[in-house]
């Protein structure tokens, strides 16, 4: 299978292409600078033509692109989402495409989203505010084949490749909250799991450690 990561420099997009090649996938790494090795493609993921032109020939696309930078731009997740899905689209065959997530989009046991609840941490409230935001974007998108992966809200964190988690769709309890951690290599095994299974179309589906 061939697989592209926009974002692959990032800390979850670096581990899902260690994953991707440590099962024998071909991987591209479309990154925003610096790519003057194999297999390493520079472009810029608000420029759908040369988005386009990095994952050309991929099956999945998987957009892991992040802005560490720039914590207070709520609106980067659905730019991104914009950009990319319209980079897709000029593909025939569109491949499928994997986004990661966050936990903001994520239904609490009453039926709210957890980027409504009060009392978001100042700095992390505009990615989980955006990350929300791109999911209600990608849930329009019905002419690809997409599937959100979300973190819990207890958290994502390096760690070790234990290949132990569990999938939820769309919902995670408010026990499991505060207790629910996973490892940024066992989310890359559950990311790359969907990329050959293609088990999700059109769903959230939130990884628990």
């Amino acid at each position: 299978m061939r697989l592209a990561v926009i974002g692959a420099a990032g800390r979850i997009g670096s581990r899902i292409v260690t994953e991707a090649r440590g099962r024998g996938h071909e991987v591209t790494s479309v990154v925003r600078t610096g790519g003057d090795a194999d297999h390493v493609v520079v472009a810029d993921v608000f420029d759908p033509s040369a988005v386009a032109a990095a994952v050309a020939g991929a099956d999945v696309v998987v957009n892991a692109a992040g802005h560490a930078a720039q914590l207070d731009d709520a609106g980067f997740y659905v730019r991104a989402a914009r950009s990319v899905v319209a980079a897709l689209r000029t593909l025939d065959p569109p491949p499928r495409l994997i986004v990661v997530g966050g936990f903001g989009s994520l239904r609490d046991p009453a039926g709210g989203q957890y980027a409504d609840r009060p009392g978001l941490p100042v700095q992390a409230a505009p990615e989980i505010v955006g990350q929300r935001d791109a999911l209600t974007y990608y849930r329009d998108v019905e002419d690809l084949y997409w599937t959100y992966v979300s973190p819990p809200p207890g958290g994502i964190a390096p760690g070790e490749r234990t290949g132990t988690f569990q999938l939820a769709r769309d919902t995670i309890g408010d026990r499991e909250v505060s207790s629910t951690l996973v490892s940024m290599e066992d989310y890359a095994i559950a990311v790359v799991d969907e990329a050959v299974h293609a088990r999700h179309p059109h769903a959230c589906v939130v990884v628990m450690g």
